[in-house]
């Protein structure tokens, strides 16, 4: 799928459409994932893109607040994906919610630039 089909046809939050605006060259300040239904967006874009790493690098090169999540995207994708195929009946038990707390602290004192 191309990142033109997602916006139109995936299924989409603010945090995926700031991580498809980067991709796409449009400025915008957008936000980050709050919670693993937010990420699952996010993780949707780049698994039906075909994101690269280069291209989540791009993401917090261009907003620093996006770091802590793209530092820890490969963490983050194998909690989702161990939640997703438990069907989140243990999600609390993997600390996926409490992971991306500290990473939405740890965004919030990077700040928007």
């Amino acid at each position: 799928m191309t990142l033109n089909e997602w916006i139109v046809n995936g299924r989409v939050g603010i945090s995926s459409k700031t991580m498809w605006a980067v991709l796409q060259g449009i400025e915008t300040s957008g936000d980050k994932p709050y919670d693993p239904d937010d990420f699952s967006r996010c993780y949707k874009l780049v698994k039906g893109c075909n994101i690269l790493q280069e291209d989540l690098d791009k993401i917090s090169r261009t907003l620093p607040y996006w770091k802590p999540y793209i530092d820890n995207w490969q963490k983050l994708t194998e909690m989702y994906e161990q939640n997703d195929k438990e069907n989140w009946v243990n999600s609390k038990k993997i600390g996926m919610y409490e992971l991306m707390q500290e990473l939405r602290t740890e965004s919030d004192l990077i700040g928007r630039k």
